[in-house]
């Protein structure tokens, strides 16, 4: 984006905020718009087998429902499952931990707004940042049967600049960024609501069975590998996948899936969803 040219990550995430609000002001999503707190508006997808929660990516600074928009649908119409596309406060507006509280109450009041899904088999997917998200808000929500986490990044403690070089990805600062913008105490970030690569086995042994999604161009990938063999050492069933592919490419790719379903980069996303899926149900028995 050229009008990005010179700007600080703090003033990219305004200004792309600005640019999505107006574009999802005039979308016709897939997902019906739902509010449950101020500000805030999820897209809601109905279903019948299970319900998932989504979470999306984007540095916690930046991206809204709308970049899943189409990914939540091909779950609804694939798989049968209701799908709450969640909303959430961005963190140059506000950090932790206002994320996980708002997408921890938005599923229990979307959960009372719903009375039929409440017996279903509920599932939390997050993508990168939201990853993060979703495995914060699995450990504050007593009914998750599954996660499924696209690309994770779990680690905000470490030094970034620590991570494998690799090209066309994110460099040093923007990591930086992000992690300061959502949790400015160094003091926290080794907290497993925060970086749960920390968590401890005794807590890691409620974690439930779990998909891990590692894309190998990507200077996140250790952060998934580390989180599955916590999973690994608390015996809690999960599956390791690693894509040749960089950081995003579900999110990505997903958008296209209606538009260029053949597509081959499209058609992976597809087959690595499909597969991820299909564990879960599995796994939870759907």
């Amino acid at each position: 984006m050229d009008q990005e040219e010179g700007l600080t990550t703090y003033e990219k995430a305004v200004l792309r905020e600005k640019e999505a609000q107006q574009a999802f002001a005039q979308a016709h999503p897939y997902g019906e718009k739902l509010s449950f707190l101020e500000g805030l508006t999820c897209l809601y997808y109905p279903g019948a087998k299970a319900v998932v929660i989504d979470i999306h990516g984007g540095g916690f600074c930046f991206k809204s429902v709308l970049d899943n928009d189409a990914y939540c649908a091909y779950i609804q119409k694939t798989f049968g499952y209701a799908v709450l596309n969640v909303d959430f406060t961005l963190s140059f507006k506000k950090g932790y931990p206002t994320q996980i509280l708002e997408i921890v109450s938005e599923t229990q009041l979307f959960l009372e707004k719903y009375p039929q899904y409440r017996t279903l088999p509920l599932l939390l997917v997050g993508h990168s940042s939201g990853a993060n998200l979703a495995v914060a808000s699995t450990l504050r929500l007593s009914r998750v049967r599954g996660c499924l986490l696209d690309y994770p990044f779990l680690d905000l403690a470490r030094n970034q600049a620590t991570r494998p070089l690799l090209p066309e990805t994110f460099p040093n600062f923007l990591l930086d960024d992000w992690v300061r913008m959502y949790c400015p105490d160094k003091l926290l970030r080794k907290h497993v609501p925060v970086s749960p690569v920390y968590m401890d086995e005794k807590t890691a042994e409620t974690f439930p069975p779990s998909v891990i999604t590692v894309a190998k161009r990507c200077r996140l990938q250790e952060d998934g590998i580390r989180f599955h063999e916590i999973l690994d050492a608390a015996h809690v069933n999960n599956l390791l996948l690693s894509v040749d592919e960089r950081h995003g490419f579900i999110e990505r790719h997903m958008r296209s899936i209606f538009l260029t379903p053949e597509d081959p980069s499209v058609m992976n996303a597809k087959a690595v969803t499909d597969q991820s899926f299909l564990y879960l149900a599995e796994q939870a028995a759907i």
